[in-house]
């Protein structure tokens, strides 16, 4: 009997294949197979390739026994092939670990993430409530309901408490989260609701820890999931719910390698899977708005802070009527504000989305402006590194340049960047405990935990962050944001800037 086998390699069709005569073969089932000098792992596929040619047929090594790959899951990873312009082996490899499967048996492992008998330890308010009653209303069949909520609301707990009714019935829930160093303290807040450590799953996570969470997943005995995009293609044996938190998040859009939208992907496969999928937000994507306005998406909003907490009061610092001195852009107004908070033994942090030191270099002689070759659009200058980098492509430059008077240029560095309010705050405050938090500090999960931890601690009295700081983390001593040259963030190369800095002032 011939069959289609598909490989996790970087061709758009399936290889035919013929079973052993006592073997039954059927779409989804692991198998392993000879490609070219290796024995490799495959997976049946529903659909074979046509083709006029005549070619030898090998016969298929073995079947693995392990759960198979549902329908469902079939049908996703060809639809994400196709839309995404993806070969068809590349998004199965993105199902597999690491090109293979897990065959060995790891059940004692998974009892680490065996969810319990669940207390009703917390209290829904009123509107918590609401929310939660609409989300159930909608049933359990395919649907997508936005849970809009203002900063503190508790959208959190309202999700937890859907989760709760989905695993009672059988079913795995995948929480999807769009940054890594958020895994860390949603966690904790996992723990305190179901009673044991989640599954995490994305990039930093061990290699044996994937191994365990995979083949639990495929077998049904995980039942839930947090993750990054990646997440989204794990074999789920009887996924019935999807939540997106922070679906507004620029994270989900994955651009190197194989590029998705991991929220829409979301979407698609909760339709395919025929589950509903959760929208979480505090100020929706102007997609998702749109969806919502035209009746797509059904919509339920937390508009109080939980426990009747007070929302900040803002105040706009105009910088045309301070006097800065010369290369400084923190106002005398904003320094007497911030020593209010910091006397109170507050925590207080510089909001600003820009790396480096500062965003363009010019030439004061000759006006020459230092751009990408690659991208056409002005190179920022790091000065830790003492280099100019391109954000968008990562080309790298120095900053030396020979002008037209034969000697070298007279440069200005042009607007602030985190490294250059970092600087300034530090002769400012120079008794205080000053960190930065960007993708430049951040670098590894060990580094990341420790300043959060330390944050969270009040080891540190300012913090000086780009957006990974306006993505869901909860600092009780934060009682003071400054949003450093606010209307200049929401200009730019990108068309949505402006949209992007709304969302993570409003967050």
């Amino acid at each position: 009997m011939k069959v289609a086998v598909l490989f996790p390699k970087i061709f758009d069709y399936p290889f035919t294949y013929e079973t052993q005569a006592n073997v039954r073969l059927k779409p989804g089932d692991f198998v392993k197979a000879s490609f070219g000098s290796q024995e490799i792992t495959g997976v049946i596929w529903p659909y074979e390739q046509i083709t006029e040619k005549k070619f030898k047929v090998k016969k298929i090594s073995r079947k693995i026994n392990i759960n198979s790959l549902n329908k469902t899951m079939i049908e996703f990873l060809s639809w994400f092939s196709k839309y995404n312009l993806v070969p068809l082996g590349m998004s199965f490899k993105m199902c597999l670990l690491n090109k293979d499967i897990v065959e060995k048996s790891f059940d004692k492992e998974i009892d680490q993430f065996k969810i319990g008998e669940l207390s009703n330890k917390f209290t829904l308010s009123s509107e918590q409530k609401k929310s939660l009653s609409f989300i159930r209303s909608v049933g359990k069949k395919y649907n997508v309901t936005v849970l809009e909520g203002i900063t503190g609301s508790g959208k959190t707990l309202v999700y937890f408490e859907r989760i709760k009714d989905i695993i009672a019935s059988g079913s795995q829930a995948l929480i999807l989260l769009p940054e890594i160093a958020l895994t860390d303290q949603f966690s904790r807040r996992f723990k305190e609701f179901f009673g044991v450590e989640p599954p995490i799953w994305h990039s930093g996570t061990k290699k044996k820890v994937k191994t365990i969470i995979w083949k639990g997943v495929l077998e049904g005995k995980i039942k839930i999931v947090i993750g990054a995009r990646s997440s989204l293609f794990l074999p789920f044996k009887r996924l019935g719910i999807i939540i997106v938190d922070e679906e507004h998040d620029s994270s989900y859009k994955q651009d190197e390698g194989v590029s998705y939208n991991a929220r829409d992907m979301a979407i698609t496969r909760a339709s395919l899977e025929n589950i509903p999928i959760n929208l979480v937000t505090s100020i929706p994507s102007v997609e998702t708005y749109n969806n919502i306005v035209n009746k797509k998406y059904f919509i339920t909003k937390l508009e109080k802070r939980y426990q009747a907490a007070s929302l900040p009061k803002i105040q706009i610092i105009n910088l045309h009527k301070e006097n800065l001195g010369k290369n400084l852009w923190i106002a005398n107004k904003t320094k007497i504000e911030v020593n209010k908070y910091l006397e109170k033994g507050d925590q207080v942090l510089f909001f600003l989305n820009r790396r480096g030191y500062a965003p363009f270099v010019i030439c004061k002689k000759c006006t020459y402006k230092f751009e990408c070759p690659n991208c056409s659009i002005n190179l920022n200058y790091h000065k830790n590194l003492n280099k100019l980098l391109c954000h968008y492509c990562g080309h790298k430059s120095h900053l030396s340049r020979i002008c037209k008077d034969k000697k070298e240029c007279d440069l200005s560095f042009c607007g602030p960047g985190v490294e250059r309010i970092f600087a300034e705050l530090k002769t400012i405050f120079p008794q205080k405990k000053i960190e930065m938090f960007s993708s430049d500090t951040l670098v590894t999960k060990k580094i990341t935990s420790t300043l959060i931890s330390r944050a969270e601690k009040r080891e540190i009295d300012i913090l000086v962050g780009t957006q990974l700081l306006s993505k869901g983390f909860h600092f009780p001593n934060l009682n003071c944001i400054v949003v450093v040259d606010a209307d200049f963030s929401s200009h730019g190369y990108d068309l949505r800037a402006a949209e992007k800095i709304f969302s993570y002032i409003t967050n």
